[in-house]
C-alpha cells in the first residue's frame, strides 16, 4: 500500500518528506525512489506535515498512532475494516483514505481508476482528504466507517475467496500432472463478462442446472481433500439456493 500510493502522489506532485518504517532497508528502497528520507526511528519523522499517511496493518496502527502523538497534521489511515475512531483522542484532525483493491509491491497498477473512500473527523478535514483522493483517482467517495466495513466485506468475498479458490483449482490440476495453465481463458473470460452484467447472470456449472449426477461425481475426487469438499458442498448449495 505505501509503495503504490506513494509513487502515485509522487507522481502528480506531491511532496514525500519521510518515509518512516520498523524495517530500514524497506523505508530506505522506497525513500530512494522518491527522493525522500528513510528512518526507523520516531524521533527523526518530522513533526509537521500536511498529512500523515499509516500504511500498516489494522492491528498496528493504535500502537503506531501513540508513538506519534503531538505530530500536527491530518493523520490518515488506508483500511477497510479499522475504524475511523481509532485516532481519536492522539490527534484533532484525521481521517481515511481507504483504496478499494488489491495491491502487491511489484505489481504495477492504474490507480486512477481505482474507488477510494473517504472518512473525515470535520468537512474541513474531508474537504483535503478528498482533494488529495482525487489528485490520482477520479473516483471518490464518502462512506462511513459502517459502510467501509461492509465494502471490506465484500470485497473479501469477491477477490481474497475467488483468489483462493483459484489456488485449490490449479492445486487439482497440479495433482492430476495437468498445466493449471489450462484454466487462463476460462478466468479471461470469466472476468470479462462481469464487466458486463452481473455476477447472478453469468453464473453457469452444474449446481446453477441441477446437475447432481456431475456434482456427486466431482464430490467424490475430492475424498481426500475433505476441506475442498466441503467448500464445493456449501458453495453449490448456495449457488442453488440463489436460483431459487
Amino acid at each position: 500500500m505505501a509503495t503504490h500510493i506513494s509513487r502515485h502522489f509522487h507522481a502528480q506532485g506531491q511532496r514525500i518528506i519521510s518515509i518512516y518504517s520498523r524495517n530500514i532497508e524497506s523505508a530506505e528502497r522506497l525513500a530512494g525512489e522518491l527522493g525522500s528520507v528513510a528512518t526507523s526511528d520516531f524521533a527523526q519523522v518530522p513533526q509537521k506535515a500536511d498529512f500523515f499517511i499509516f500504511c500498516v496493518p489494522d492491528r498496528i496502527v493504535p500502537e503506531l498512532a501513540e508513538h506519534f502523538k503531538r505530530r500536527e497534521g491530518t493523520w490518515l489511515h488506508t483500511a477497510g475494516a479499522l475504524p475511523m475512531d481509532v485516532f481519536q483522542g492522539i490527534t484533532e484532525e484525521f481521517g481515511v483514505l481507504y483504496p478499494l483493491q488489491s495491491l502487491s509491491r511489484d505489481r504495477k497498477v492504474r490507480m486512477g481508476h481505482i474507488p477510494f473512500l473517504v472518512e473525515a473527523s470535520s468537512p474541513r478535514v474531508l474537504e483535503r482528504i478528498t482533494d488529495l483522493a482525487y489528485s490520482i483517482s477520479e473516483r471518490v467517495e464518502e462512506a462511513d466507517s459502517s459502510k467501509r466495513l461492509r465494502v471490506h466485506l465484500a470485497a473479501v468475498f469477491a477477490n481474497n475467496f475467488s483468489n483462493h479458490m483459484v489456488h485449490v483449482a490449479q492445486k487439482i490440476l497440479k495433482e492430476a500432472g495437468l498445466d493449471p495453465g489450462l484454466l487462463g481463458p476460462l478466468l479471461e473470460e470469466t472476468f470479462h463478462k462481469l464487466k458486463e452484467m452481473d455476477a447472478g447472470s453469468a453464473q453457469t456449472g452444474p449446481a446453477v442446472r441441477g446437475d447432481q449426477e456431475t456434482m456427486n461425481k466431482h464430490i467424490e475426487l475430492l475424498k481426500d481433500h475433505p476441506e475442498w469438499e466441503k467448500l464445493y458442498t456449501f458453495i453449490s448449495r448456495d449457488i442453488e439456493r440463489s436460483r431459487e
